[in-house]
Protein backbone atom coordinates (compact mmCIF):
# COMPACT_ATOMS: atom_id res chain seq x y z
CA UNK A 1 0.00 0.00 0.00
CA UNK A 2 1.41 3.40 -1.00
CA UNK A 3 0.91 6.12 1.61
CA UNK A 4 2.48 9.10 -0.18
CA UNK A 5 2.32 10.36 -3.72
CA UNK A 6 5.57 10.02 -5.68
CA UNK A 7 6.09 13.81 -5.39
CA UNK A 8 5.88 13.56 -1.59
CA UNK A 9 8.50 10.82 -1.57
CA UNK A 10 10.87 12.92 -3.70
CA UNK A 11 10.37 15.93 -1.45
CA UNK A 12 11.04 13.88 1.67
CA UNK A 13 14.13 12.37 0.07
CA UNK A 14 15.43 15.84 -0.80
CA UNK A 15 14.83 17.09 2.76
CA UNK A 16 16.65 14.03 4.12
CA UNK A 17 19.52 14.62 1.70
CA UNK A 18 19.89 18.21 2.90
CA UNK A 19 19.83 17.18 6.56
CA UNK A 20 22.44 14.50 5.83
CA UNK A 21 24.59 17.19 4.19
CA UNK A 22 24.47 19.07 7.49
CA UNK A 23 25.36 15.88 9.39
CA UNK A 24 28.40 15.46 7.14
CA UNK A 25 29.37 19.12 7.64
CA UNK A 26 28.74 19.91 3.98
CA UNK A 27 25.61 22.08 4.11
CA UNK A 28 26.19 25.14 1.95
CA UNK A 29 24.37 28.42 2.72
CA UNK A 30 22.43 28.33 -0.55
CA UNK A 31 20.98 24.97 0.45
CA UNK A 32 18.84 26.74 3.07
CA UNK A 33 16.68 28.08 0.22
CA UNK A 34 16.47 24.60 -1.24
CA UNK A 35 15.46 23.22 2.16
CA UNK A 36 12.73 25.87 2.53
CA UNK A 37 11.44 25.25 -1.00
CA UNK A 38 11.09 21.53 -0.29
CA UNK A 39 9.56 22.15 3.12
CA UNK A 40 6.84 24.22 1.43
CA UNK A 41 6.28 21.42 -1.07
CA UNK A 42 5.93 19.04 1.88
CA UNK A 43 3.35 21.33 3.51
CA UNK A 44 1.77 23.99 1.33
CA UNK A 45 2.41 27.48 0.05
CA UNK A 46 -0.07 29.07 2.46
CA UNK A 47 0.70 32.60 3.64
CA UNK A 48 1.24 31.30 7.19
CA UNK A 49 3.76 28.69 6.03
CA UNK A 50 5.62 31.16 3.81
CA UNK A 51 5.78 33.66 6.67
CA UNK A 52 7.01 31.01 9.13
CA UNK A 53 9.68 29.78 6.75
CA UNK A 54 10.86 33.34 6.13
CA UNK A 55 11.49 33.69 9.88
CA UNK A 56 13.20 30.35 10.58
CA UNK A 57 16.42 28.79 9.34
CA UNK A 58 18.42 25.60 9.76
CA UNK A 59 21.64 27.40 10.46
CA UNK A 60 25.19 26.77 11.56
CA UNK A 61 26.83 28.31 14.60
CA UNK A 62 30.48 27.76 15.38
CA UNK A 63 31.31 26.89 18.99
CA UNK A 64 34.96 26.18 19.83
CA UNK A 65 35.96 23.38 17.43
CA UNK A 66 32.40 22.36 16.55
CA UNK A 67 29.78 23.67 14.19
CA UNK A 68 26.20 23.15 15.36
CA UNK A 69 23.28 23.22 12.94
CA UNK A 70 19.87 23.81 14.43
CA UNK A 71 16.50 25.36 13.67
CA UNK A 72 16.40 28.93 14.91
CA UNK A 73 14.64 32.24 14.50
CA UNK A 74 16.65 34.30 12.00
CA UNK A 75 16.08 37.66 13.63
CA UNK A 76 17.09 36.70 17.16
CA UNK A 77 19.07 33.50 16.45
CA UNK A 78 16.98 31.77 19.11
CA UNK A 79 16.93 27.97 19.00
CA UNK A 80 13.36 26.71 18.43
CA UNK A 81 14.01 23.84 20.86
CA UNK A 82 14.71 26.41 23.59
CA UNK A 83 11.32 28.02 22.93
CA UNK A 84 9.40 24.74 22.97
CA UNK A 85 11.32 23.66 26.07
CA UNK A 86 10.13 26.80 27.87
CA UNK A 87 6.52 26.13 26.84
CA UNK A 88 6.60 22.82 28.69
CA UNK A 89 5.13 23.42 32.13
CA UNK A 90 3.22 26.53 31.10
CA UNK A 91 -0.51 26.44 31.85
CA UNK A 92 -2.74 25.41 28.95
CA UNK A 93 -4.20 28.57 27.37
CA UNK A 94 -7.99 28.79 27.61
CA UNK A 95 -8.49 28.77 23.84
CA UNK A 96 -6.48 25.53 23.58
CA UNK A 97 -8.37 23.99 26.47
CA UNK A 98 -11.66 25.00 24.78
CA UNK A 99 -10.58 23.31 21.55
CA UNK A 100 -9.27 20.19 23.35
CA UNK A 101 -11.28 19.86 26.58
CA UNK A 102 -9.81 16.43 27.43
CA UNK A 103 -6.21 17.69 27.16
CA UNK A 104 -4.51 17.37 30.54
CA UNK A 105 -1.58 19.47 31.73
CA UNK A 106 0.53 16.32 31.51
CA UNK A 107 -0.48 15.84 27.85
CA UNK A 108 0.31 19.50 27.14
CA UNK A 109 3.74 19.17 28.75
CA UNK A 110 4.43 15.89 26.93
CA UNK A 111 3.54 17.52 23.60
CA UNK A 112 6.15 20.23 24.01
CA UNK A 113 8.74 17.81 25.41
CA UNK A 114 8.24 15.62 22.32
CA UNK A 115 8.52 18.59 19.94
CA UNK A 116 11.70 19.68 21.73
CA UNK A 117 13.14 16.18 21.36
CA UNK A 118 12.32 16.14 17.64
CA UNK A 119 13.91 19.54 17.10
CA UNK A 120 17.07 18.50 18.90
CA UNK A 121 17.10 15.23 16.96
CA UNK A 122 17.41 17.18 13.71
CA UNK A 123 20.12 19.41 15.10
CA UNK A 124 23.65 18.27 14.42
CA UNK A 125 27.15 18.96 15.72
CA UNK A 126 30.14 18.47 13.41
CA UNK A 127 33.82 19.20 13.91
CA UNK A 128 34.84 22.47 12.31
CA UNK A 129 37.99 20.87 10.92
CA UNK A 130 35.95 18.16 9.16
CA UNK A 131 37.41 15.30 11.22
Amino acid sequence: MEFYFQQDIKVREKLEELIHSAYAGNLRPEQQDEFNKNLLLHGSHSEDNIDAISRIEFAPQKNDQNIEFYFRLKKHQTDLADITNHLEGEPIPDYIHDAFPDLSQEDWDATFRYITLLLTLFGVRVRADGI
